[in-house]
């Protein structure tokens, strides 16, 4: 019987040996493949928001959300230190999120991809601004595994140092959020109507990114809020970055072939003034209805 081969062990092999240029082509060429043999998927995008009706400049803007967001800033700093640039943790993106949540001011929220847990803290810093005495906000956070577990591959891996429950009980914000450990297709399917805000903050394969913002949407209570990650319009740079991740792209383009009225609404560039060497720019996307 010939050896079984850890496909995790062969894809880091591949990206060692093949140029980033054409490991990331090849990359893509893979995922579109799978994402064109997937059935379709009937989608109701009735409670997502009208596009028309959205003003991202609005939203992102309110009386006392700078002052706000730097107080929470300044109490994340103190525990927790970025990492270098990347369109998942950098704190533009984790601004914007924070902003968003405290201008819709959800009582529960779904967060895909905990990570290092750098948009969750921001999540949870938004949500203690408008918890009330007995009936705090609720926030969901799913990752493929234990984020609280330091010992852990991944952890290692993501180099999470301290467990994100750590960090949240240091901000006061631990009694809002519950872990789960699951892959986002299976967290998502079968659930309905359940969550206020949803933020897709993954970057997983096209095929992934459809079948999760379909699952999403079903998942959304009327008026609800959906945020992707990773999305780049066209599979174009954002500014003078050259790392594009097409998925997402490639997911809602094939959404929108198939008859959704599906919209995405990118973020960036953001309305504030961004810091020297920090980007004033995310790859965060809002969606909405035609």
């Amino acid at each position: 019987m010939a050896p079984r081969v850890d496909m995790r062990v062969l894809k880091r092999l591949v990206r060692n040996i093949l140029p980033a240029r054409a490991h990331g082509a090849l990359r893509r060429v893979v995922h579109t493949q799978r994402l064109n043999r997937l059935p379709v998927m009937a989608v109701d995008v009735a409670p997502l928001p009208k596009a028309a009706e959205i003003s991202l400049s609005d939203m992102l803007r309110g009386d006392g959300m700078f002052d706000s967001w730097e107080q929470a800033q300044t109490s994340i700093k103190e525990i927790f230190e970025y990492m270098p640039w990347t369109h998942a943790t950098d704190p533009q993106s984790c601004r914007a999120i924070y902003h968003l949540i405290r201008r819709f001011q959800p009582r529960s929220l779904l967060e895909i991809g905990t990570n290092r847990g750098a948009s969750t803290l921001c999540a949870a810093m938004a949500m203690r601004e408008y918890r009330n005495v007995g009936r705090s906000p609720r926030l969901v956070t799913v990752d493929l595994f234990d984020v609280n577990d330091p010992a852990a591959a991944e952890a290692k891996r993501y180099r999470i140092s301290t467990p994100p429950r750590e960090l949240l009980a240091c901000l006061d914000c631990a009694d809002m959020v519950e872990f789960s450990i699951a892959r986002s297709t299976d967290y998502l399917n079968g659930r309905e109507a359940e969550f206020d805000f949803i933020l897709l903050d993954h970057a997983p394969a096209a095929d992934i990114a459809y079948r999760d913002i379909v699952l999403a949407i079903r998942a959304l209570r009327p008026g609800g809020q959906l945020l992707i990650h990773s999305y780049f319009p066209g599979r174009k740079p954002l500014g003078t970055d050259e790392r594009v991740n097409s998925d997402s792209y490639l997911a809602l383009r094939r959404l929108r072939q198939e008859g959704a009225r599906l919209v995405a609404l990118p973020l960036g560039p953001l309305p504030w003034p961004a810091k020297p060497g920090e980007p004033n720019l995310t790859s965060l996307a809002l969606l909405a209805r035609e």
